[in-house]
């Protein structure tokens, strides 16, 4: 009863979203690079996510920008939610790490490589 699956959100909803939770959870669904991950990690929140999770795990240190759950099954993914409710003073500065890490990630590289040999 306290969990809610909103699907698409409109940006305001979105903002106001990331800046209430304590962390995001992302069991990845039909995406393999994991926007909501960089997302997340941009408005300072730490994510917690699974061990199968593609592009995710590029961004996403286990214990360090949030947690990631030892097997891609329900109750693994519950545990590494306890995980981060247990350390939920530590969910600041794993946001922060999170955060570290993606700040650089912006559209100019990635056109500057796709248009580099037009």
């Amino acid at each position: 009863d306290r969990v809610r699956f909103l699907g698409s959100v409109d940006d305001t909803t979105l903002v106001d979203l990331y800046a209430r939770c304590l962390g995001v959870v992302y069991p990845p669904f039909d995406e393999d690079y994991g926007y909501v991950t960089v997302e997340a990690f941009l408005a300072r929140k730490p994510v917690v996510s699974t061990p199968d999770a593609g592009g995710v795990l590029e961004f996403l240190e286990d214990g360090v920008s949030g947690y990631i759950a030892a097997a891609p099954t329900p109750e693994a993914l519950a545990e590494a939610i306890e995980r981060l409710w247990s350390a939920r003073s530590r969910a600041p500065s794993l946001g922060e790490a999170g955060y570290q890490r993606v700040q650089g990630i912006t559209w100019s590289p990635i056109l500057d490589a796709l248009t580099a040999t037009l």
